[in-house]
C-alpha cells in the first residue's frame, strides 16, 4: 500500500483579509488587546521616566546629566512611535496579527530593546544605586506572560548581563553617602561583598519571576484550551440537536407520502399480472418500487446518521467488511482505485454497520463530485494494530487555507447551490468522533483534497 501525504482543506475561491480603515488617534486595535495595551503601556513609561527625570532633577534638586536621560527617553518614544505605525499596517495584511509569528518575533525584540533602555537610562543615573533598577523585573514579568517560556528566559539573561555591566561601570550621582553604596567595579578595582549579594539576590528575583509568569501563563493558555474544546463540544452538540429534529421531522412528514406511493405501487403490480403489459413498464414500476424501499430505509436511519444516536445494533466488524459496505453503493465504481493492507483486512471493530458506512461513504462521493470525470478517487485502508485509517484522497482544485477550518461545520459547502448541503463531512466527523475516532482533513490548492478517518480496533 502506497502512503501519500495527509492534507487538508475545501474549495472555494481565495478570500483577502478584511481591509479596516484604522484611525491613528483611536489606538485601539480590535481582537488584538494584548498589543493595543503593550503599545500603551510603553507610552506610559515614556512619560513617566520623563516626568520622574525632571522630579529629580528640579524638585529633589539631585544633579543629573539631563541630555543623554532625555535622548534615551526620545529613542524610547520613537521606537514606541514606529512600532505603532508598523502594527496598524501589518494588521491590513493579516486578519489576526496578534496570533501570528511574526509579531510575537517583533514583541521578544521590542522588549530586548526595552532593556537595554532601562540599562541607559540607569547608566546615566547611578546604576544599580538608583532604586529605579527594580523595573528590570517589571520588563521581565511581561515577558513572562507574552512571550514563551524559551524566549521570556533569553530576555532574562540580557537582564542579568545588563545588571551585571551596571555593577560594573555606571556614572555615580553626586549624592552624599550614595556612592559609598555600591561602587562601580571599574573604578575601585573590587568586588566587594556587596556587589555579589546583590547581583545574586538579581538573579534569584528574576529567575523565580520568569519561571512563576511563564508556568502560570503556560496553565492559563492549558485551561483555556479546555474551556474552548468544551465549548466547541457544548456548539456541535447543540448543532447535533438540531439536526436530529430536523431529521426526525423530515422522517415522520414524508413517510405518509412515500407509504402512499408504495400501496399504488403495489396495486398497479398486482393488476399487471392479470394483464398483458409493455415489459418497459413492469421494469420502470419495479425500479419505482426498488427506489421507495430505498427512501424507506434512508428515513429509518436519518436520526441515526444526524448524532442522535443509532437504532442500529453495533456489530463486529472487520476492516475488509466495512470497506466492502462503504464501496457497495459507491456510483461510478470504476472511478475509484481502492487499496487495503492485510492487517487492515483483520481488523475489528465494534460499530453500528450502515450507520457508520454511509457517513464514511459520503466521503468518497464528495471526492468524486470535487474531481474531474476522468481522474481516479483513491481510497487506502490500513492498520497498526491499535487503529485502523481511512484515506479518501482526490485529484480536484483543493481548499484555500483559509476556509480550511471550516471544513466540517454544519450546512457549510463550497459547492454550487442545489449540489450539496454542507452535511457530508459534518456527519462523518461525527459517527467517527462517537466511535472514539479522529478525522483529519488536508488540502492544497491545486493539488486535491485528503480526508484520514482513525478508528479504534483489535487484530482478530
Amino acid at each position: 500500500m502506497t502512503s501519500r501525504p495527509h492534507r487538508f482543506e475545501h474549495n472555494s475561491p481565495e478570500v483577502s483579509a478584511p481591509q479596516r480603515n484604522v484611525s491613528l488617534v483611536a489606538i485601539r486595535f480590535p481582537g488584538a488587546i494584548s498589543v493595543h495595551w503593550f503599545i500603551n503601556l510603553r507610552w506610559v513609561a515614556v512619560l513617566g521616566q520623563f516626568v520622574t527625570i525632571l522630579a529629580v532633577w528640579k524638585l529633589f534638586q539631585v544633579p543629573l546629566n539631563v541630555e543623554p536621560l532625555l535622548v534615551t527617553v526620545a529613542v524610547t518614544a520613537f521606537s514606541n512611535l514606529i512600532l505603532m505605525f508598523w502594527y496598524l499596517g501589518y494588521r491590513r495584511t493579516v486578519i489576526a496579527p496578534a496570533h501570528s509569528r511574526l509579531w510575537h518575533h517583533v514583541l521578544a525584540f521590542v522588549m530586548a530593546v526595552d532593556l537595554i533602555l532601562l540599562t541607559c537610562l540607569l547608566y546615566f543615573s547611578g546604576g544599580p544605586t538608583n532604586p529605579f533598577w527594580i523595573f528590570f523585573f517589571v520588563n521581565l514579568c511581561l515577558a513572562g506572560v507574552e512571550l514563551k517560556a524559551p524566549v521570556a528566559w533569553c530576555l532574562n539573561f540580557l537582564a542579568v548581563f545588563c545588571f551585571a555591566y551596571l555593577l560594573f561601570d555606571h556614572q555615580s550621582l553626586d549624592v552624599q553617602g550614595l556612592e559609598q553604596l555600591l561602587p562601580a567595579i571599574r573604578k575601585t578595582g573590587q568586588i566587594t561583598l556587596v556587589h555579589n549579594g546583590v547581583f545574586c539576590a538579581f538573579i534569584t528575583c528574576a529567575s523565580v519571576i520568569v519561571s512563576f509568569s511563564t508556568l502560570v501563563t503556560s496553565r492559563l493558555r492549558q485551561r483555556d484550551e479546555v474551556l474552548r474544546l468544551l465549548e466547541s463540544q457544548r456548539i456541535r452538540g447543540e448543532k447535533l440537536e438540531a439536526l436530529g429534529t430536523l431529521a426526525a421531522g423530515a422522517a415522520h412528514e414524508l413517510a405518509t407520502p412515500l407509504g402512499t406511493i408504495a400501496v399504488i405501487v403495489g396495486e398497479l403490480q398486482h393488476e399487471f399480472k392479470n394483464h398483458d403489459i409493455d415489459p418497459q413498464i413492469r421494469e420502470d414500476v419495479t425500479a419505482i418500487r426498488t427506489e421507495l424501499d430505498r427512501c424507506r430505509a434512508i428515513l429509518n436511519h436519518m436520526s441515526a446518521q444526524a448524532g442522535e444516536g443509532s437504532v442500529e445494533t453495533k456489530l463486529n466488524v472487520t476492516g475488509a467488511e466495512l470497506l466492502e459496505l462503504i464501496i457497495k453503493e459507491v456510483k461510478d465504481r470504476d472511478r475509484v482505485s481502492v487499496t487495503i493492507s492485510p492487517e487492515a483486512e483483520k481488523c475489528s471493530m465494534l460499530l453500528e454497520p450502515y450507520v457508520t458506512a454511509q457517513a464514511l461513504r459520503g466521503m468518497i462521493k464528495n471526492a468524486l463530485e470535487a474531481s474531474s470525470r476522468d481522474s481516479q478517487v483513491c481510497v487506502d485502508l490500513a492498520s497498526n494494530g491499535k487503529h485502523l485509517q481511512l484515506t479518501v484522497e482526490d485529484q480536484g482544485e483543493g481548499i484555500p487555507e483559509h476556509i480550511l477550518s471550516r471544513v466540517g461545520e454544519p450546512f457549510f459547502t463550497t459547492k454550487a447551490t442545489g449540489k450539496g448541503m454542507g452535511l457530508g463531512i459534518f456527519l462523518a466527523r461525527t459517527v467517527v468522533e462517537r466511535l472514539g475516532g479522529t478525522m483529519k482533513v488536508a488540502s492544497s490548492p491545486g493539488r486535491g483534497t485528503t480526508v484520514s478517518c482513525q478508528l479504534p480496533c483489535h487484530q482478530n
